[in-house]
């Protein structure tokens, strides 16, 4: 993530990930008690439809190993900028599964079963058009399988939002830049026991002010990030 982007950009740019915990129905015992649940692999079709819920927007899965265990590092590159990963993210399920996705048992594993498994993959919400990718890849290849996948499951392409999305940021970074300024001029005034001043007063109304702005824009990103899901085949839209 750029580090010259202010706050409520950070906030914009963040990944909202999902951990699903898939948990197979129990099932009564002849005695009359639940016999407990015994962890198995689904079939891959089985184990999307866990994963997704009935989401139909295509899938950033991305498989946590002991050393990037809750972070980002298999998505990210730590050499070049990462600001259009994040933005295109906002249009897809992100999903992060356990180490143990690898053991035989685990539900998830057929979806991580090769010889050499990858450590993430973007697919549409069935599983089809999959994409493996490893750990070190091009920002340019991630971002042609991210694009094509938009392409493929929305009625627009995320193109013409991406550039409204980065003008939105600029505006996010230059408000908390002037409401930091007038935060702190604020609290000076404060600390000289200037607090009811018509200083003080105006500052108040202009950090409002600016707050607000910044809420407004926070809104229209939201807003602008808003782009429909093509039909399925039966005519519904759905999530």
């Amino acid at each position: 993530m750029p580090v010259a982007r202010g706050p409520s950009s950070k906030t914009t740019l963040e990944i909202e990930w999902r951990y699903p915990d898939y948990k197979p129905a129990t099932t009564p015992a002849a005695t009359g008690s639940v016999a407990l649940p015994v962890r198995a692999a689904l079939a891959p079709g089985e184990a999307m439809a866990a994963l997704t819920s009935g989401d139909r927007r295509p899938v950033i899965v991305l498989r946590e190993c002991l050393k990037c265990t809750g972070t980002e590092d298999a998505l990210m590159s730590n050499k070049e900028d990462n600001e259009r990963t994040y933005l295109l993210s906002r249009w897809f399920q992100c999903i992060k599964v356990s180490p143990d996705v690898l053991e035989e048992d685990h539900p998830f594993h057929a979806l991580f079963s090769e010889d050499k498994p990858a450590h993430l993959f973007i697919a549409n919400a069935d599983g089809s058009a999959r994409h493996d990718l490893a750990g070190e890849h091009s920002r340019r290849e991630l971002w042609g399988y991210m694009e094509a996948a938009i392409e493929t499951n929305y009625t627009s392409s995320a193109e013409a939002a991406l550039g409204k999305l980065a003008k939105l940021l600029d505006e996010m970074d230059e408000t908390d830049r002037r409401l930091g300024e007038l935060e702190t001029r604020h609290e000076l005034l404060l600390g000289d026991g200037k607090g009811d001043s018509p200083a003080a007063q105006k500052l108040q109304k202009q950090i409002a002010e600016r707050r607000a702005r910044r809420d407004e824009l926070l809104k229209e990103a939201d807003e602008v990030s808003a782009l429909e899901l093509r039909p399925t085949a039966s005519g519904a839209v759905g999530k």
